[in-house]
């Protein structure tokens, strides 16, 4: 567990998660209203692709003393299953410390939320207690543009003698609350409220209570909330199995965390830092699972502010999810995004964003279709699944011809449009879109190699291999050492720099204007096409981390990249010209193209910016946008912690379809003289237990292989392959 103590204002947010329910709140234990997408609304208690309850509440009086409060929270505590509000200064002169539990069961629609309150005063103590709740039973963001649209009111019923049901006037869409009281008082309201306002078509429900506590006597009882986007049966079985069986849905959850810790176990020696934060990126991607009847199970962007699925997040989230070997997750959310995008584009095209009412807000930014289809090629070498291959290789190849067809009408290779910099007029020939390309066309000839299509193996090898040669001589920029944003002629540059400069003036960059028009004067020719180092975006890192930049133009613009015009505090920033905004993305690309062009002691370094921003707004996360805002957790983190340790650092480069992995570590200064580990891998079907220790020029190697896979350690231009099912190697 990981705890924060209730001193900052405003309290930062937290994240209560099943793969069906999502509980939103701060860590006082308050609902407020907060969020853009849907004004104020992002909050609360959601069960995609609806909203439940905007908060619950709990107020206590001490009826001998007249002192009446709505309980918050001096600590919070984050557990991996759940969470934890403790409850004592904020009841002011009220002789009772409170404990609240919660969590959300894996695969039920419900919430369970636990109290208990001790009475520490010398005598009797006689409470009274009030559970209010408060439904807005509406939408996801987005659902009004397919004609989704909220009720103009919620309609409260009891259904037990301690239980009662909302409905949305005009959907049957379900939310019951109730506790194990005995017959509390219980009444409804359309403009009953807790502590906050919430904004809304809601209602309330209020449910009273009295108890007398003697000396250390403690009060045990439940609070549970079920919900239903189908059916009122549905809603009332769910409460039902909460009531029921909710000890035993606990102990379920908390043995599937457990199994998260040991599946790809990082141990290193004196790094118990890394090693926790290894385990909770782990668990935070367990978070944002999001499973939605009708439509399907996958990982989604970040919460709160992007509970949906996309292309573009996912095919960076995705190479870490396979690393640490959830194949299932892997191909829960690339069935969805496949079908989605088959069914909304129909031409290769990958979406960009997905809601949980199955709209599609865009249709896909041209980078994202490359990134997917070399993300395929990525996560099949560590699966091992012709058959799966095979289901998705008619959408890569159709992806391909889109990118190169209609997206690159000049036929240059470079495809336009938007890239994951998604900056209004930046629709040029951007770099991520063109290195990605380039990756995807090497993904492609080794997918057709696998299923036997020898021919397009050949003509996407070659298209690769031209692609690579032409990003590397149009897109480098000599005198900068670094390589461009964008590709694009100067007329059509030209129209663009006064938005560029304004953009500019808002970060406070000043000059802008004479560099941009030093850039317009050398350009020369309007017509010819050039590369142009616009904003020197952290995209420009990929050419390094897809492995496609020239040894020593990729060394050239790493050293570049390697200071404070492109690094700050938390790690690589948005812009090394803005030199502002900083995401665990951007630092974590930045890494793996360290790693991959062998600065293992740079990567690390990066990792270790990134690191100092864990448990700063959410205990147990990182944020979206680094120190602590944006998204408390982001699904790409597990991309930026465990791409560049699991398949760089460490070393593990699976080809599960033939059976072989090779191990070639490549261990940070810090680590040397440690025992590295990496504990229940996997690969294909078999499992792989690797120790490393390198120390005095020496690399001594243990590989776990029960299932007999062929193992090829390499270190220092020496390699051994073996099948023993324990292997130990020196080099």
């Amino acid at each position: 567990m990981i705890k924060s103590v209730g001193n900052q204002r405003p309290f930062p947010i937290y994240v209560t998660a099943g793969e069906y329910m999502k509980a939103i709140g701060t860590q006082d234990g308050h609902f407020p209203d907060f969020g853009h997408h849907v004004a104020n609304e992002m909050g609360g208690v959601w069960l995609h692709p609806i909203k439940l309850l905007d908060g619950f509440w709990l107020r206590v009086t001490d009826a001998r003393r007249g002192i009446a409060v709505w309980t918050k929270a001096d600590e919070f505590i984050t557990h991996p299953w759940g969470n934890e509000f403790r409850y004592d200064h904020g009841l002011g002169h009220i002789p009772v410390s409170i404990r609240r539990v919660q969590f959300a069961p894996e695969q039920e629609k419900g919430l369970v939320v636990s109290y208990e309150i001790c009475n520490y005063a010398s005598e009797d103590t006689a409470l009274e207690l009030e559970l209010v709740a408060r439904s807005d039973l509406r939408p996801v963001w987005f659902s009004d543009e397919i004609g989704i649209h909220d009720g103009e009111r919620d309609e409260w019923q009891q259904v037990s003698a301690s239980a009662c049901l909302a409905k949305d006037c005009d959907h049957d869409w379900y939310v019951m609350v109730g506790t194990d009281w005995t017959k509390p008082e219980i009444r409804f309201e359309r403009g009953l409220i807790g502590p906050e306002w919430t904004s809304g078509n809601g209602a309330g429900v209020s449910m009273k209570t009295d108890v007398v506590l003697k000396p250390d006597e403690r009060l045990r009882f439940q609070v549970y909330v079920a919900g239903s986007y189908a059916s009122r049966a549905e809603c009332e079985a769910t409460y039902e199995r909460l009531v029921s069986s909710h000890a035993e849905l606990l102990a379920a959850k908390q043995r599937l965390y457990a199994r998260i810790e040991g599946q790809a176990q990082l141990q290193i020696e004196g790094e118990s830092r890394l090693n926790d934060i290894f385990a909770w990126t782990k668990w935070n991607n367990q978070w944002l699972v999001q499973r939605v009847d009708g439509i399907g199970r996958g990982l989604t962007a970040g919460s709160p502010h992007y509970p949906w699925w996309f292309g573009c997040d996912n095919s960076y989230a995705l190479q870490g999810v396979a690393a640490i070997g959830d194949f299932e997750l892997v191909r829960d959310t690339l069935k969805l995004i496949r079908d989605t995008s088959l069914q909304t584009n129909g031409n290769g095209r990958i979406i960009h964003e997905v809601t949980t009412m199955g709209a599609v807000s865009n249709p896909g930014n041209t980078q994202e279709t490359a990134h997917y289809i070399a993300l395929i090629w990525d996560v099949f070498r560590w699966m091992g699944d012709k058959q799966w291959l095979a289901e998705h290789y008619a959408l890569c190849a159709l992806g391909m011809e889109w990118l190169l067809g209609e997206m690159d009408p000049d036929g240059d290779g470079f495809p336009s449009g938007y890239g994951i910099i998604e900056i209004a007029g930046l629709n040029m020939e951007l770099i991520d879109s063109a290195v990605y390309t380039a990756q995807a066309a090497a993904a492609l000839a080794a997918m057709s190699r696998v299923l036997g299509y020898e021919a397009e193996a050949d003509r996407y090898a070659a298209k690769a291999e031209q692609l690579a040669e032409a990003i590397n001589r149009v897109y480098w920029c000599e005198q900068e050492g670094l390589y461009a944003d964008a590709v694009a002629p100067k007329k059509d540059v030209k129209p663009k720099a006064d938005f560029m400069v304004a953009m500019a003036a808002k970060h406070g960059v000043e000059h802008y204007r004479d560099y941009v028009d030093k850039l317009l004067q050398a350009a020369g020719d309007d017509q010819e096409d050039r590369g142009w180092l616009l904003n020197k975006n952290w995209v420009i890192v990929t050419p390094m981390e897809a492995g496609i930049a020239d040894r020593e133009k990729g060394k050239l613009a790493l050293e570049r990249m390697r200071t404070p015009e492109f690094i700050g505090t938390y790690g690589t920033y948005l812009s090394g010209m803005f030199r502002q905004g900083t995401m665990t993305i951007s630092t974590g690309a930045h890494a793996v193209a360290e790693a991959a062009y062998g600065n293992p002691d740079a990567a690390l370094d990066l990792l270790e910016r990134m690191m100092n921003t864990f448990s700063l707004a959410l205990p147990g996360s990182m944020s979206e946008m680094s120190p602590d805002y944006g998204c408390a957790v982001q699904a790409w983190t597990i991309y930026a912690l465990a791409v560049p340790i699991v398949k760089h650092l460490i070393g593990i480069q699976p080809d599960a379809h033939r059976s072989e992995v090779r191990i070639a570590p490549d261990l940070p200064q810090a680590w040397q003289g440690k025992r590295v580990a990496l504990k229940r891998i996997r690969i294909g079907a078999a499992w792989l237990d690797v120790e490393l220790r390198q120390e005095a020029g020496e690399l001594q190697a243990s590989v776990n292989n029960e299932q007999g896979l062929r193992v090829t350690v390499e270190w220092n231009g020496k390699a051994i392959t073996s099948t023993e099912r324990m292997i130990r190697v020196t080099l």
